[in-house]
């Protein structure tokens, strides 16, 4: 075969694989993001997210740093955390009314700032597909793929 039937050939079979990943992509399920903002007095230690049979680790959170995590969105129910903080009573808190399916379709993450002693939580603009290119959002699955936290 000629190298210009090999070209062709491959960007053939490159773009029905982005086809095919585009399609598949569309069925996935829908994921609903929370972020927690550590504004206590000490490193938060052993933070643990939960919701239905999901638990995901997130180990440490520095004192005025935040994480995001994406929890694949379902029906209403509890979300928990739990961690343990240098001078804070709390141990951990439960928000028994969260709807990540709903926030999801309505474009919004649930935000959870702890202080010393106090929660505070509110919902907020999730814009992280807004405006996106369809290069935009190769990028990003293949980012998903090499880093699963994301």
């Amino acid at each position: 075969m000629s190298q210009r039937r090999w070209i062709i050939l491959l960007s053939v079979a490159a773009v029905l694989l982005v086809g095919i990943e585009v399609t598949f992509r569309q069925w996935e399920a829908p994921k609903a993001c929370v972020q927690i903002v550590n504004q206590g007095q000490g490193v938060m230690d052993d933070l643990v997210v939960s919701y239905a049979d999901t638990q995901v680790t997130l180990g440490r959170l520095g004192v005025g740093q935040s994480t995001q995590i994406w929890l694949t969105a379902g029906p209403k129910g509890l979300l928990r955390l739990d961690f343990r903080q240098k001078a804070n009573a709390l141990s951990g808190f439960q928000v028994p009314d969260f709807d990540p399916l709903q926030n999801s379709r309505d474009g919004f993450k649930l935000v959870l700032i702890v202080k010393t002693n106090e929660i505070q939580r509110f919902m907020d603009d999730d814009a992280r597909n807004e405006g996106e290119t369809l290069g935009d959002r190769i990028k990003r699955w293949i980012h998903a793929e090499i880093d699963p936290s994301r």
